[in-house]
């Protein structure tokens, strides 16, 4: 495949994720004023916990799939019905783990959560999240995005939304509500995945698709290693909230659990490239071409921290004011969201580099992981138990920060791809302008109200995206973004002929 085609796929997939992003925030902005004034910060921190649990539930059913199955459709085979009887075998798999995941959370939920029944709708909640995954993944590998985007983007959380309110209003279960509401919109996910399945492999095809019983086994077999890896990376983001749970209680967990949930929006930026980012490394890592692997990801790596950085600085700066949006009861929870969104801008900027370490060495992730989850579990507890929610998101900005150097290190080593470069120094200096902005105004302007912080956030989110337009494009970008131009004036002069 040509290079620039890979670049469309992956930017083509980036604008579609982008567009349910939108959407997503939004219900989850609702969400979290709703969650926050009508349930209060008891109920947000047992969702936080209920979250974490089964979250990390699903990654263990997943084992590895999430990447690994792009790893298997991709090899050659004498299979007729390949890619079929490979998505089947992989959904029959991670069914079975599943189920046998969410029948031990339900076994240990009395002694979990002894003042809360669980939900019905939770006991589908692990089944529902691993089929997601599974599905969503085999979806992308035939460069589909837009199914995705409509489970995670509009069905997921609109159906949080919705179900959390009947809850509250009309069954008055101020206890259960949210938990509850939790697990429908992973059903829902569950369900538009099914559709996205449908309209690109044709899901009575994929019913009859044979299977290979030992495929079952092998799968596991191969992926484990990976597998390793993913739940590591969904243990780091719930170890530190399951850790503080057990030192702080549910009210200071509820308003770490909301600082983590204001983080997601830079956050997510990364993963608007991964969709479509892991399939075009999966095929270069096949072709046997790293340097096209290494060229993409340093400039995909810095586009992600050029973005994430523009919303960090503002958000950090009036941290304190946009807790306050959701209830005053969180406003004190300012330096938490200060700390996490850097380290959430380390991570983000560089999550996407595990990708090619995943299939050219698979055994390199898992030794990561283990180390920084112990480093984690070490350091949140340690701090959390002198200085609170802060010293849990200390703890785990010190577990992103040794993550990601050893990440970066492990990639020049075992493929030579280096990906910080003098590139990233523009933007920096970008940023440190900004702050200064900002930290001028406040002085000179106090705030007010929510509407003056908004409109400066968004102000100075502008006016960085402005100097990075003019002034912090590497010519490598310029290149790239010349040349999509060109071929979309190829193309669209090809349609007109």
């Amino acid at each position: 495949m040509n290079p620039i085609d890979d670049i469309k796929d992956i930017l083509r997939g980036a604008l579609a994720s982008l567009g349910g992003f939108g959407g997503r925030m939004l219900a989850r902005l609702i969400l979290m004023i709703v969650a926050g004034q009508l349930y209060g910060a008891a109920a947000l921190g047992v969702l936080g916990q209920v979250a974490a649990i089964t979250e990390i539930l699903a990654a263990i059913a997943v084992i590895g799939l999430k990447r690994k199955l792009l790893d298997f459709l991709s090899e050659p085979s004498n299979r007729a019905t390949h890619l079929t009887s490979t998505v089947k075998e992989a959904i029959i798999t991670t069914f079975i783990v599943a189920c046998v995941m969410s029948l031990l959370f339900a076994a240990a939920w009395p002694f979990l959560f002894p003042d809360i029944t669980m939900p019905f709708a939770l006991y589908f909640a692990v089944p529902a999240i691993a089929f997601a995954e599974i599905g969503g993944t085999a979806i992308r590998f035939k460069r589909i995005i837009r199914w995705e985007v409509i489970a995670r983007c509009v069905m997921e959380p609109w159906a949080f939304l919705t179900v959390s309110l009947l809850y509250y209003y009309g069954i008055n279960a101020t206890g259960t509500g949210l938990v509850a509401a939790y697990g429908f919109s992973c059903i829902a996910a569950a369900i538009g995945i099914s559709f996205g399945l449908h309209h690109a492999y044709d899901l009575p095809t994929l019913m009859r698709a044979p299977v290979n019983r030992k495929n079952l086994y092998l799968i596991i077999k191969r992926s484990w290693q990976a597998g390793v890896t993913d739940i590591g990376v969904i243990m780091f983001r719930r170890l530190d909230i399951l850790i503080l749970s057990l030192l702080a209680g549910h009210q200071i967990t509820g308003a770490y659990y909301m600082a983590q949930q204001i983080v997601t929006v830079p956050h997510k930026i990364h993963k608007l490239f991964e969709p479509m980012m892991a399939p075009v490394i999966a095929k270069l890592h096949h072709a046997k071409k790293p340097d096209r692997i290494g060229a993409k990801l340093a400039g995909i790596c810095r586009w992600v921290f050029m973005l994430q950085l523009a919303l960090t600085v503002p958000f950090a700066m009036f941290a304190g004011h946009i807790l306050g949006l959701f209830n005053d009861v969180f406003f004190t929870s300012a330096l938490v969201l200060v700390i996490l969104l850097f380290a959430e801008l380390i991570d983000g900027s560089f999550a996407l580099t595990e990708t090619p370490l995943i299939y050219a060495k698979p055994s390199v992730p898992p030794r990561l992981v283990a180390m920084t989850l112990l480093i984690e579990a070490i350091a949140v507890a340690g701090l959390a138990v002198w200085w609170g929610a802060p010293g849990a998101a200390a703890g785990f900005f010190v577990a992103m920060l040794c993550l990601n150097t050893m990440r970066l290190f492990s990639l020049k080593k075992h493929m030579n791809i280096r990906v910080i470069t003098v590139h990233y120094l523009r933007p920096i200096t970008f940023a440190l302008i900004i702050t200064a902005l900002l930290f001028t105004a406040q002085n000179l302007v106090p705030v007010a109200n929510g509407y003056i912080v908004g409109g400066t956030v968004i102000s100075a989110i502008g006016l960085f995206c402005v100097m990075i337009k003019f002034w912090a494009l590497s010519p490598l970008d310029k290149q790239v973004l010349s040349e999509l131009k060109a071929h979309k004036a190829v193309s669209k002069q090809a349609k007109l002929s």
